[in-house]
C-alpha cells in the first residue's frame, strides 16, 4: 500500500509539472530581426582586398567590387559551427582542396564543401576548411577577415537554377543537398557589422 501511495504521489508532482510548463513565444530581438536564420542569404565582404567572393558561371572563383547576382551565396549550417556556401546564381557549392585552392561544384562533398565559422568580437567571420584546416582566402595565403553583407539586390529577377543530373557513366560519390543535416544554429546575437545593410 505504501509503494502504491508513494507511485501515485510522484505521478501527480510529474503531472502538476507538466500542467504548469507553457512555451515561451518567440519574441526574443534575433527572432524579431530575422538573425534566427537557419539559412542566410549573403554576399562575403573580404575586408582586406575589398572584394565580394564570386562563383562565376564557369564555376571559377574570383573577387568582385560590387555586389552581383554571382556574388549571392546561400549559407546553410550543416552541424554545430560548420556550414556550406552555394552560389545562389550557380548552385556551385564552394570547396577547397588540401593546399587551400578554392574550385566549386554541382555536387556536395563533406570533406571539400565544409567550413567552420569563427565570428570575432568586431563582428567579422574567418572561415576554415572543416577537413583542410586551411583559412578561406581571396588571393594571398593569409588569414582573410570577412563580412557576410546583406544583399542590396532584387532577388525575384532571378530564379535560382536546378542542379542538373550526373553525367552518363559517372558515379556520384557526393552527397546531395537534402541529405546534409542541419542543426539550425542560431546566429551569435551581438552588434556585427555583417548585420548591417550596406
Amino acid at each position: 500500500m505504501r509503494l502504491l501511495l508513494i507511485t501515485v504521489s510522484i505521478a501527480n508532482v510529474l503531472f502538476a509539472a507538466g500542467g504548469v510548463c507553457m512555451p515561451l513565444s518567440d519574441s526574443a530581438p534575433h527572432i524579431t530581426h530575422g538573425w534566427g536564420q537557419v539559412v542566410r542569404f549573403r554576399h562575403l565582404y573580404a575586408t582586406r582586398t575589398g572584394l565580394h567572393l564570386l562563383i562565376g558561371g564557369d564555376g571559377q572563383i574570383r573577387g568582385s567590387a560590387d555586389q552581383s547576382e554571382h556574388t549571392l551565396l546561400e549559407i546553410r549550417p550543416v552541424e554545430p559551427g560548420s556550414i556550406v556556401f552555394t552560389g545562389v546564381a550557380t548552385s556551385r557549392f564552394l570547396c577547397m582542396q588540401g593546399d587551400g585552392t578554392l574550385y566549386s561544384t554541382l555536387f556536395f562533398n563533406r570533406d571539400h564543401c565544409t567550413f567552420r565559422e569563427l565570428l570575432l568580437p568586431d563582428g567579422h567571420n574567418v572561415y576554415s576548411s572543416a577537413a583542410h584546416r586551411v583559412l578561406l582566402s581571396l588571393g594571398r595565403r593569409h588569414a582573410q577577415h570577412f563580412l557576410p553583407r546583406i544583399s542590396t539586390l532584387d532577388r525575384t529577377s532571378s530564379p535560382r537554377p536546378a542542379i542538373p543530373p550526373p553525367l552518363p557513366g559517372t558515379t556520384q560519390t557526393q552527397e546531395p543537398l537534402d541529405a546534409m543535416d542541419s542543426f539550425g544554429r542560431l546566429t551569435q546575437i551581438i552588434h556585427s557589422p555583417s548585420f548591417l545593410k550596406r
